[in-house]
């Protein structure tokens, strides 16, 4: 079994509702498999994005100030040619 950590989250109880039933379904054998799986989808989705797409979720999700200019973000590309965004 691979290295784990416990990781403790607050989800909305209607999210949990749905996790169950999917794994009542047989999608997944328990919720930590599932909340494991979205994290895998999750990291997929964000370290092939542009850094225009990272940025644009950054700021959409209001992680990223409105005020400002674009110049103001720095992208650091690290050393397994992922990117970076720091602010």
């Amino acid at each position: 079994m691979a290295d784990t950590v416990l990781l403790q989250v607050r989800v909305s109880s209607t999210l949990v509702k749905r996790i169950d039933e999917l794994c009542q379904e047989g999608i997944f054998r328990n919720r930590s498999e599932a909340i494991s799986d979205a994290i895998r989808m999750l990291l997929s989705r964000y370290s092939r994005a542009s850094p225009e797409a990272r940025a644009t979720a950054l700021y959409l999700g209001g992680r990223l100030g409105r005020a400002g200019n674009p110049e103001e973000i720095v992208f650091q590309v690290g050393a397994r040619g992922q990117v970076s965004v720091e602010d």
